[in-house]
């Protein structure tokens, strides 16, 4: 009996000595570690789903088990904030309601017509800076009488049949006041003087050397071998004329004369070339035109037009 007693205890002491030594670990099969997993476990733990199950739940074709009511109340909570915010500017308009005059202001106030592609994409401010860096005037002034008496005799020539900024193809001079109608007044005016070579022999001799006297209108390659051409054509030495000239510090032609076999005849095309300048008012601002230039240039422009007429 001592005996069985004493077996009793020692068995009893190992059961305790192994359940509290954390280093021992029973083997999963033992009958102790499935009674204390058994005994461990919670009757709340969740329960291992199925992978359709959790791909229809993420891709939202059914509700997650759980949380549904917090996800419904942060909705609802959503959609009640925004319509807080909305009653508050429909109070705030109903208290300060906008005034609808500027709106009906900004309705009838008439778009800018745009009569060229040069004002369509900005071209005037490019021909505006070009002209300064040449330094031909960039005021433009009202035509004068004699320019729109060519004006009108060019017109009824069909100069200005290609002209897409006279709308209807009907002359009126406000279509002029910008760069891109005054620069189509010179393009016709070198026109008219290509086909109409036989009026530059009619030509008042006078008036064509008190021009060619003064210089060149401007620094353009074009006006400064023209005048050039008619100095040569009057005989006029280049160095009397540019020593005089207010626009030699910046020209790169001055002093150099024009060669070639047309130098002897006079060329209606390059009459028009200088003239046309003085009569649009469009020379170099740092040039004092004359008062007997301008008569000249304008007297030359009367001839042209009659001397068409006739011929």
């Amino acid at each position: 009996m001592s005996l069985f007693k004493t077996l009793l205890l020692s068995n009893q002491a190992k059961v305790v000595f192994k359940t509290q030594n954390p280093l021992h670990k029973p083997f999963p099969h033992s009958p102790s570690f499935i009674i204390r997993r058994t005994l461990s476990s919670s009757p709340q733990e969740s329960i291992k789903k199925p992978l359709s199950l959790l791909f229809e739940e993420a891709v939202g074709l059914t509700e997650k088990a759980g949380g549904n009511e917090s996800e419904y109340q942060e909705e609802k909570d959503g959609l009640m904030s925004e319509l807080r915010e909305l009653e508050r500017e429909v109070r705030a308009l109903k208290e300060n309601p906008k005034p609808k005059v500027q709106k009906e202001e900004k309705e009838k106030k008439p778009k800018k017509k745009v009569t060229n592609l040069v004002e369509l994409f900005g071209g005037e401010k490019m021909v505006e800076k070009r002209r300064r860096e040449s330094g031909e005037a960039t005021v433009l002034k009202d035509l004068s009488p004699f320019v729109k008496a060519f004006v009108r005799h060019l017109y009824s020539k069909g100069y200005f049949n290609k002209a897409n900024f006279l709308v209807d193809n009907k002359l009126e001079f406000s279509y002029f006041d910008s760069k891109y109608g005054r620069d189509f007044i010179k393009s016709a005016a070198y026109k008219f003087g290509k086909d109409h070579q036989e009026i530059a022999q009619w030509l008042s001799s006078q008036n064509l050397k008190t021009v060619a006297l003064f210089g060149c209108p401007s620094l353009d390659k074009n006006n400064v071998f023209a005048a050039k051409w008619l100095r040569k054509i009057f005989k006029i030495q280049e160095d009397t004329v540019c020593s005089q000239c207010m626009l030699k510090d910046s020209c790169l032609h001055a002093n150099k004369d024009v060669w070639g076999i047309a130098t002897r005849n006079l060329l209606l095309v390059h009459v028009m070339k200088v003239i046309i300048l003085y009569n649009l008012d469009q020379v170099s601002p740092k040039l004092t035109v004359p008062d007997e230039v301008r008569d000249s240039a304008n007297k030359l422009l009367e001839e042209v037009i009659k001397l068409s007429r006739t011929t």
